[in-house]
C-alpha cells in the first residue's frame, strides 16, 4: 500500500503544472534507441522485440519471468519456514536451515531478475543505436505540456501519401 501511495504522489507531482520547467514531449511512434529502452524498462524483452530481435526478446523475457517467479516463490517459502522456526523456538532446528537456504536462493533469483532487467534496457538501447532503425514515420501520437498554453496536449497525425 505504501508503494502505491508513493507512486501516486510522484505521478501527481510530475503532472502538476508547476512541476515542468520545459516542454514534455513523449513520442513513441518514432523508432529510436530511447523508445526501445523505455519499452524494455516497462517490460523486459519488449525493447528487443521492438528492435525486431524476436528470439532475444523471448529469451530475455523468459529469463526475467522465471527468475522473478523464483524469487517470489522462494521468498514466500523462506517466510513460511521462518514462521515455523519462530513458533517452535528450537535454535538448532532444521526450519532455520530451511529458511536460510530458501532466503539465499530467493536473493540469487532476485539479483538475476534485476540484472536481466538492466541488461534488457541497455541492450535495447545499444541494439537500436547500432541498427539505426529508420522507418518512415506514417503516424505520430504525441503527449506534451505547453507552458505558454498552460495545458497538456495530445495530438495525433498521420501521413496520407
Amino acid at each position: 500500500m505504501k508503494k502505491i501511495i508513493a507512486l501516486l504522489t510522484i505521478a501527481v507531482f510530475l503532472f502538476a503544472t508547476n512541476a515542468w520547467a520545459a516542454t514534455l514531449d513523449l513520442d513513441f511512434s518514432q523508432r529510436n534507441p530511447v523508445n526501445a529502452s523505455l519499452r524494455s524498462l516497462l517490460m523486459p524483452g519488449w525493447g528487443q522485440h521492438y528492435n525486431e530481435d524476436t528470439v532475444k526478446s523471448w529469451i530475455v523475457f523468459g529469463v526475467f519471468a522465471v527468475s522473478a517467479a523464483g524469487a517470489f516463490y522462494y521468498n514466500n517459502a523462506a517466510f513460511k519456514s521462518y514462521e515455523k522456526y519462530d513458533n517452535i523456538g528450537i535454535v538448532n532446528g532444521s526450519y532455520y536451515d530451511d529458511y536460510e537456504s530458501q532466503y539465499q536462493i530467493s536473493q540469487i533469483f532476485t539479483f538475476v531478475a534485476i540484472g536481466t532487467w538492466i541488461f534488457a534496457v541497455v541492450d535495447a538501447y545499444l541494439s537500436a543505436k547500432k541498427k539505426e532503425l529508420s522507418s518512415p514515420e506514417t503516424a505520430s501520437l504525441k503527449f506534451y505540456y505547453d507552458q505558454r498554453g498552460d495545458g497538456y496536449y495530445l495530438s495525433y497525425s498521420k501521413k496520407i501519401l
